[in-house]
């Protein structure tokens, strides 16, 4: 997992900062069509299974390229990584956390303003606070991944080769 995690052959693909906010963007738009196809599967039957089926085959590969780009800060054992990786997955973890907080605390806040009146109608129906539940989990589950993809450092540049007749 090591060496698939640090294979340079697609290093070009999320080598700039630009690059990986791009494939952040791409998965977050991506996990967002599928959790909407998702939903929707029961309402179009096969034709939203071929949707749902299509997005996640483009999904997985950005999945891919997003832990190639932390170079498997998330998928390797902690005794592969070394003192900066631990603690740059420390950071990614703390950030995606407090950012679910506030997710979740922003759909409390939301759910306490919709709630119903007092002539007992409710605010929300039950399928949206299952779509709700569904975006939080999918969310939690993906932010950590989010977070290091943003906070990675760029590569060095590689040094340029000595010239013979500099040596």
């Amino acid at each position: 997992m090591l060496r698939l995690m640090n294979d340079p052959r697609h290093r070009h693909l999320h080598a700039t900062r630009a690059r990986r906010r791009a494939l952040v963007a791409a998965h977050v738009v991506l996990t967002a069509a599928a959790l909407a196809a998702l939903v929707l599967t029961p309402v179009h039957g096969w034709a939203g299974i071929a949707v749902l089926l299509l997005l996640v085959l483009v999904w997985c590969p950005v999945t891919g390229l997003l832990n190639s780009a932390t170079r498997g800060l998330l998928e390797l054992r902690a005794r592969v990584l070394d003192e900066r990786q631990r603690a740059d997955r420390g950071r990614a973890f703390v950030l995606a956390h407090r950012t679910s907080l506030a997710l979740q605390l922003a759909v409390l806040l939301w759910l306490f303003l919709t709630r119903g009146t007092a002539s007992g109608e409710t605010g929300v129906s039950a399928t949206t606070l299952t779509g709700i539940l569904l975006v939080l989990l999918v969310a939690h589950w993906l932010l950590p991944l989010w977070a290091a993809a943003l906070s990675a450092r760029d590569e060095p540049a590689d040094d340029e080769p000595l010239d013979a007749r500099n040596v």
